[in-house]
């Protein structure tokens, strides 16, 4: 199976796997200073014939709508597995209290204005753009032609995402979007973390949550990653390891 991953709150994930859906972001609430403000473009269009072009361009970029996974990838050799990747749990999970939910990349279904890649990273990336038809079509037909440059290039300090990225152009800006991911939902991933197990009322195995964690063991397989004498393992059943960091999958 070609493993997606999405991290986040425990709380957003038991809600994604209840509906089976994913919810689309906003360009101009990404957490990239890049891509928040691509959809300015006074800068390079203030000198075009059409005074209203820069505003055609802020509309058409607001129609974009994105959806972010983590994925595995390799360097050197060296293979980077989406779930085991700390920063992301840090980051996106709740420092561990949240959850990794697992998809299955060849079951996404997609709709007809998504378009899906993986992200690349360089050292410069450009903020605006020019374009050379100014006009509502001719800008509209740019965007979508270079969608691969525009919305999949990030700086170099992302590349620890190891991002695969879907968009979708939608009719209304404020149009909340979602990817139907019935097909494509495979597991959950729960962290138990020493440092989290510390504080029992956080705990998410004998605290607040555990109600939750037993409901969503009923609807999805859950996995349990966890910080043992030889480092990190997966653990599919308990005393049941699938995948430890020494020797991999099991």
């Amino acid at each position: 199976m070609s493993r997606l991953y999405h991290f986040t709150s425990f709380e957003s994930a038991y809600k994604i796997i209840a509906t089976r859906r994913l919810r689309f972001g906003k360009a101009y609430k990404m957490n990239d200073l890049i891509e928040s403000n691509r959809i300015v473009f006074d800068r390079v269009l203030s000198l075009s014939p059409l005074k209203d072009s820069s505003l055609y361009a802020e509309r058409e970029m607001r129609r974009y709508q994105q959806l972010s996974f983590v994925q595995d990838k390799e360097y050197d050799e060296v293979s980077f597995l989406g779930f085991d990747l700390h920063s992301m749990w840090g980051l996106y999970a709740d420092k561990g209290y949240g959850a990794c939910l697992v998809f299955d990349k060849d079951k996404l279904a997609f709709e007809a204005n998504d378009y899906a890649n993986d992200v690349m990273y360089r050292n410069m990336v450009p903020e605006s753009f020019d374009f050379k038809n100014k006009s509502r079509p001719g800008i509209k037909a740019e965007i979508w032609r270079r969608k691969d440059e525009i919305f999949f290039n990030k700086r170099e300090e992302w590349k620890y995402e190891q991002e695969y990225r879907i968009i979708r152009r939608v009719q209304r800006e404020d149009n909340d979007e979602y990817l139907d991911v019935s097909d494509s939902l495979s597991f959950a991933i729960i962290c138990k973390d020493y440092s989290v197990e510390l504080e029992e009322n956080l705990s998410m195995f004998d605290g607040d949550h555990f109600d939750y964690r037993h409901s969503l063991k009923k609807q999805i397989p859950v996995l349990t990653y966890e910080n043992g004498l030889d480092g990190y393992t997966l653990f599919q059943n308990y005393m049941d390891p699938i995948w430890t960091e020494q020797c991999g999958f099991i």
